[in-house]
């Protein structure tokens, strides 16, 4: 062996050391998803356990690519965190579940145990296109607050609010069919990611019940806006959800 060539054997070693060491994430997640449509958006709730080989890890980033049937695709990222920590015993009998909010920010996945969290998913491209008509209201709101002109219910019927609904109502984008799933994963470090590939399907009563939301938003904003008047009694909305069943893809 040549003297460059065993300056160079132990970075090589510790190359393909790191690669078979790399962190190996997988992801078990729940078969009941919960698809929903609100003033949020489109949404899907899901319970995901994690595992971890090799070594810890921190992830940065989780994100849902859902393409339709058709081809249509869109990105939901985790907006919360919920980790269920235990069950506690009720003075009257049963239990009530014991839960922890979590920061959307990072999470640590360690070798030690399965780390289980229940995730909310939005989409990222409501929220930007959002923003615009949230920033009209807001002034409009600071106008007449400035002027003592605020009446909660001439402004539920006001320009700007109305846009909001419509915005919101044409945003609408679930389709009956066939969903493929795919969780993307963000980390400062190299990992391999597996089970990650899913699938589900919704079908015209999925998709009746979802687009029956459309007329609980004014409703909502009706009782956002109006919770502090004194009398005032709330629609306590509802939202319709759906429970498809989650598959994992054979090419996962």
């Amino acid at each position: 062996m040549t003297l460059g060539g065993s300056i160079w054997l132990p970075h090589l070693i510790k190359l393909i050391r790191d690669v078979f060491r790399r962190p190996e994430i997988r992801i078990i997640a729940h078969q009941i998803p919960q698809i929903g449509y609100t003033s949020f958006g489109p949404i899907i709730n899901e319970a995901i356990a994690f595992s971890v080989r090799h070594r810890d890890i921190v992830i940065s980033s989780i994100k849902i690519r859902l393409k339709h049937e058709s081809g249509e695709e869109k990105i939901l990222s985790w907006q919360g965190i919920t980790q269920r920590l235990g069950q506690l015993t009720a003075p009257e009998g049963g239990s009530i579940a014991w839960d922890k909010e979590l920061s959307a920010l990072a999470i640590k996945i360690t070798e030690k145990e399965v780390e289980e969290k229940f995730i909310r998913f939005q989409e990222e491209a409501y929220y930007t296109k959002r923003e615009q008509y949230d920033s009209e209201i807001a002034k409009k709101l600071s106008y007449l607050s400035e002027k003592g002109k605020y009446d909660a219910d001439e402004f539920l019927e006001s320009e700007e609010m109305t846009r909001l609904y419509s915005f919101i109502k044409q945003w609408f984008n679930w389709k009956q069919g066939k969903y493929t799933l795919t969780f993307e994963i963000d980390s400062p470090e190299k990992f391999r990611l597996k089970d990650n590939l899913y699938k589900f399907t919704l079908n015209p009563l999925n998709i009746e019940q979802l687009e029956s939301n459309k007329d609980l938003i004014q409703l909502s904003y009706e009782d956002l806006l109006k919770s502090s008047i004194e009398g005032y009694k709330p629609h306590n909305i509802n939202w319709n959800w759906v429970n498809p069943k989650l598959e994992k893809s054979p090419n996962a």
